[in-house]
């Protein structure tokens, strides 16, 4: 396998927040982030694309993400997407297929190439309110339709707001809730971030909405959001933790059963 630029000698540092209760939070180095990422990226709007991507390379590979401390896997997919998703989203431009940059599910679905035409969406619903007030809910209710019937293993969820879009990835088989947000952060004017993961058991989803509204919107991106998107998706043909094209497993230690 090839590794990503800059994972030949090592991977992307990252800080673990001891701060946060309930839930998982690993901030990344600076370097590390859509807009600084690969080496030479200067700018990118390509959030909806890569957080697509990340989801279906997952969701393809059937990887079951335990702990983003154990599962090397997950951070050359991140890697691998912010590469493929900020070139695509160039090429989509320099074409005029799209008539403004940030581009919507459908469009990221019909423009981001081949991988992304496995991806089916389930849901989607417009909230016209304050982001903090029932996001929980929102999501839950959800949550609740899907798991009578679930499609596949893993439920794609994406949360689009302010112009940016996250991911969740909801696994049930492992009781395992992981957000990405591939954007720079930056708390205050003396402490810049790269792009963030956090993740919560399916229990702890109030405390997970509760920390994306209040540490990354309000606090990284002071943004009080009363409009937002969710949309559902999923991966039909969801297999084992291998790789499609010769059936051998990842080393991602993953401890996928």
């Amino acid at each position: 396998m090839t590794l990503p630029p800059r994972f030949e000698h090592d991977f992307p540092s990252y800080t673990k927040d001891l701060s946060v209760k309930d839930i998982q939070v690993y901030w990344f180095h600076p370097e590390f982030a859509q807009s600084r990422y690969p080496p030479g990226q200067e700018m990118s709007e390509a959030c909806t694309l890569i957080c697509l991507l990340v989801a279906q390379r997952i969701s393809q590979s059937g990887l079951q993400i335990r702990s983003v401390e154990n599962c090397p896997m997950f951070l050359i997919f991140i890697a691998e997407s912010i590469i493929e998703g900020n070139e695509r989203h160039s090429q989509i431009l320099r074409k005029g297929l799209v008539p403004h940059p940030y581009l919507n599910i459908e469009e990221a679905l019909t423009y981001g190439g081949k991988r992304l035409k496995t991806i089916k969406e389930w849901k989607f619903q417009v909230f016209e309110e304050l982001i903090g007030r029932n996001l929980y809910h929102d999501i839950q209710r959800f949550l609740t339709d899907w798991y009578k019937k679930p499609k596949a293993d893993t439920l794609i969820m994406l949360l689009i707001t302010c112009g940016r879009t996250i991911l969740l990835l909801f696994q049930q088989k492992i009781n395992m809730i992981t957000l990405f947000d591939s954007h720079s952060h930056v708390p205050n004017e003396n402490l810049h971030r790269g792009l963030v993961v956090a993740q919560a058991k399916f229990h702890k989803l109030h405390s997970l909405c509760d920390w994306y509204v209040d540490a990354v919107l309000n606090n990284c991106f002071n943004v009080q959001a009363d409009r937002y998107e969710l949309a559902f998706l999923y991966y039909p043909k969801s297999s084992k933790c291998c790789d499609s094209k010769n059936g051998k497993p990842y080393e991602c230690n993953c401890k996928n059963s």
